[in-house]
Protein backbone atom coordinates (compact mmCIF):
# COMPACT_ATOMS: atom_id res chain seq x y z
CA UNK A 1 0.00 0.00 0.00
CA UNK A 2 2.99 2.08 0.74
CA UNK A 3 4.58 1.67 -2.61
CA UNK A 4 1.04 2.66 -4.55
CA UNK A 5 0.94 5.72 -2.19
CA UNK A 6 4.65 6.69 -2.85
CA UNK A 7 4.35 6.13 -6.95
CA UNK A 8 0.98 8.24 -6.81
CA UNK A 9 2.91 11.09 -4.99
CA UNK A 10 6.10 10.89 -7.31
CA UNK A 11 3.33 10.34 -10.42
CA UNK A 12 1.95 13.69 -8.90
CA UNK A 13 5.11 15.43 -8.35
CA UNK A 14 6.51 15.02 -11.92
CA UNK A 15 2.92 14.99 -13.50
CA UNK A 16 2.44 19.45 -12.11
CA UNK A 17 6.72 19.70 -12.53
CA UNK A 18 6.09 22.28 -14.90
CA UNK A 19 3.55 24.39 -12.65
CA UNK A 20 6.56 24.87 -10.42
CA UNK A 21 8.61 26.94 -12.77
CA UNK A 22 8.93 30.60 -12.57
CA UNK A 23 6.87 32.46 -15.17
CA UNK A 24 7.66 35.71 -16.44
CA UNK A 25 6.09 38.73 -18.31
CA UNK A 26 7.73 39.57 -20.84
CA UNK A 27 5.75 41.96 -22.49
CA UNK A 28 1.54 43.41 -21.81
CA UNK A 29 -0.33 45.63 -24.43
CA UNK A 30 -3.05 47.94 -23.67
CA UNK A 31 -6.73 48.14 -25.21
CA UNK A 32 -4.87 50.20 -28.41
CA UNK A 33 -2.12 47.90 -28.58
CA UNK A 34 0.55 49.99 -27.47
CA UNK A 35 3.08 48.19 -25.49
CA UNK A 36 2.57 49.29 -21.65
CA UNK A 37 5.73 46.92 -19.67
CA UNK A 38 8.73 44.85 -21.57
CA UNK A 39 9.67 45.43 -24.60
CA UNK A 40 9.05 43.00 -28.14
CA UNK A 41 13.07 42.99 -28.29
CA UNK A 42 12.97 41.25 -25.20
CA UNK A 43 10.19 38.62 -26.14
CA UNK A 44 11.88 37.90 -29.23
CA UNK A 45 14.83 37.26 -27.46
CA UNK A 46 13.08 34.98 -25.24
CA UNK A 47 11.79 32.66 -28.14
CA UNK A 48 15.09 32.55 -29.62
CA UNK A 49 16.26 31.03 -26.78
CA UNK A 50 13.80 28.30 -26.74
CA UNK A 51 11.58 29.23 -23.76
CA UNK A 52 8.15 28.59 -23.40
CA UNK A 53 5.62 30.99 -24.28
CA UNK A 54 2.23 31.47 -23.18
CA UNK A 55 0.19 34.31 -24.50
CA UNK A 56 -3.18 35.65 -22.98
CA UNK A 57 -5.72 38.20 -23.77
CA UNK A 58 -8.69 39.91 -22.04
CA UNK A 59 -11.86 41.42 -23.21
CA UNK A 60 -14.62 43.96 -22.30
CA UNK A 61 -17.84 42.05 -22.99
CA UNK A 62 -19.96 44.51 -21.26
CA UNK A 63 -17.96 47.08 -23.01
CA UNK A 64 -17.55 48.98 -19.24
CA UNK A 65 -13.72 49.67 -19.92
CA UNK A 66 -12.71 46.98 -17.61
CA UNK A 67 -11.65 43.59 -18.99
CA UNK A 68 -14.54 40.74 -18.00
CA UNK A 69 -13.08 37.73 -19.59
CA UNK A 70 -9.24 36.57 -20.05
CA UNK A 71 -8.32 33.83 -21.79
CA UNK A 72 -4.92 31.47 -22.00
CA UNK A 73 -2.51 29.64 -24.12
CA UNK A 74 0.08 28.05 -24.76
CA UNK A 75 1.99 29.26 -27.79
CA UNK A 76 2.35 26.22 -30.26
CA UNK A 77 2.91 28.49 -33.44
CA UNK A 78 4.61 31.22 -33.12
CA UNK A 79 6.04 33.94 -36.31
CA UNK A 80 8.10 36.63 -36.10
CA UNK A 81 7.53 39.16 -38.83
CA UNK A 82 8.88 43.11 -38.84
CA UNK A 83 8.94 43.17 -35.13
CA UNK A 84 6.48 41.61 -34.11
CA UNK A 85 5.52 38.12 -32.58
CA UNK A 86 2.03 36.18 -33.87
CA UNK A 87 0.75 33.30 -32.56
CA UNK A 88 -1.87 31.51 -34.09
CA UNK A 89 -4.20 29.78 -31.77
CA UNK A 90 -5.11 26.09 -32.31
CA UNK A 91 -8.98 25.69 -32.87
CA UNK A 92 -10.80 25.19 -29.82
CA UNK A 93 -14.64 23.96 -29.96
CA UNK A 94 -17.04 27.23 -29.68
CA UNK A 95 -17.90 28.49 -26.46
CA UNK A 96 -19.58 31.35 -24.34
CA UNK A 97 -19.27 33.51 -21.32
CA UNK A 98 -22.48 33.64 -19.17
CA UNK A 99 -21.89 36.54 -17.07
CA UNK A 100 -24.94 36.28 -14.44
CA UNK A 101 -23.86 32.87 -13.45
CA UNK A 102 -20.36 33.03 -14.10
CA UNK A 103 -20.38 30.16 -16.10
CA UNK A 104 -18.17 29.17 -19.41
CA UNK A 105 -20.56 27.08 -21.55
CA UNK A 106 -19.69 24.91 -24.25
CA UNK A 107 -21.51 24.77 -27.29
CA UNK A 108 -23.72 21.32 -28.64
CA UNK A 109 -22.22 21.60 -31.94
CA UNK A 110 -18.76 20.98 -34.58
CA UNK A 111 -18.41 24.64 -34.42
CA UNK A 112 -14.71 25.30 -34.32
CA UNK A 113 -12.83 29.06 -33.10
CA UNK A 114 -9.20 30.31 -33.81
CA UNK A 115 -7.39 33.02 -34.27
CA UNK A 116 -4.20 34.41 -34.55
CA UNK A 117 -2.73 36.96 -31.96
CA UNK A 118 -0.23 39.36 -32.30
CA UNK A 119 2.28 41.79 -30.08
CA UNK A 120 0.69 44.68 -32.15
CA UNK A 121 -2.55 43.63 -30.00
CA UNK A 122 -4.67 42.75 -32.72
CA UNK A 123 -6.97 39.35 -32.68
CA UNK A 124 -8.08 38.09 -35.72
CA UNK A 125 -10.47 35.50 -35.19
CA UNK A 126 -13.20 33.29 -37.44
CA UNK A 127 -15.42 30.12 -36.65
CA UNK A 128 -14.36 26.96 -38.79
CA UNK A 129 -18.24 25.72 -39.65
CA UNK A 130 -18.04 22.17 -40.76
CA UNK A 131 -20.00 21.02 -44.13
CA UNK A 132 -21.50 25.08 -44.20
CA UNK A 133 -21.48 24.41 -48.28
CA UNK A 134 -24.15 22.03 -47.58
CA UNK A 135 -26.31 24.19 -45.90
CA UNK A 136 -29.42 24.53 -47.73
CA UNK A 137 -31.27 27.27 -46.48
CA UNK A 138 -29.73 30.43 -48.03
CA UNK A 139 -30.47 33.12 -45.56
CA UNK A 140 -28.82 30.31 -42.89
CA UNK A 141 -25.85 29.45 -45.33
CA UNK A 142 -25.25 33.37 -45.54
CA UNK A 143 -25.17 34.04 -41.69
CA UNK A 144 -22.92 30.95 -41.06
CA UNK A 145 -20.45 32.12 -44.02
CA UNK A 146 -19.77 35.40 -42.44
CA UNK A 147 -18.85 34.09 -39.26
CA UNK A 148 -16.31 31.74 -41.35
CA UNK A 149 -14.69 35.59 -42.67
CA UNK A 150 -12.29 36.77 -40.21
CA UNK A 151 -12.79 39.23 -37.29
CA UNK A 152 -9.95 41.89 -36.34
CA UNK A 153 -10.12 43.75 -33.12
CA UNK A 154 -7.43 45.10 -30.61
CA UNK A 155 -7.15 43.36 -27.39
CA UNK A 156 -5.09 44.08 -24.29
CA UNK A 157 -2.45 41.25 -24.73
CA UNK A 158 -0.07 39.61 -22.18
CA UNK A 159 2.89 37.52 -23.05
CA UNK A 160 4.71 35.71 -20.81
CA UNK A 161 7.77 32.85 -20.83
CA UNK A 162 8.91 29.96 -18.41
CA UNK A 163 12.20 30.50 -16.57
Amino acid sequence: MKTIQLLFTAFLVLANLHMLQAQTIVLKTDAEGKVVQGAIDSLIAQIHKGKNLRVGWQLDLDKDGNPDLEHWVEAEFISILNGHVFNQIAPIYRQSPKMDIPQIQISNSKTQWTAVIGTNGKLISRYIIPDVELVEDERMKKVLEQQTTPRERTVPTIWVVSE
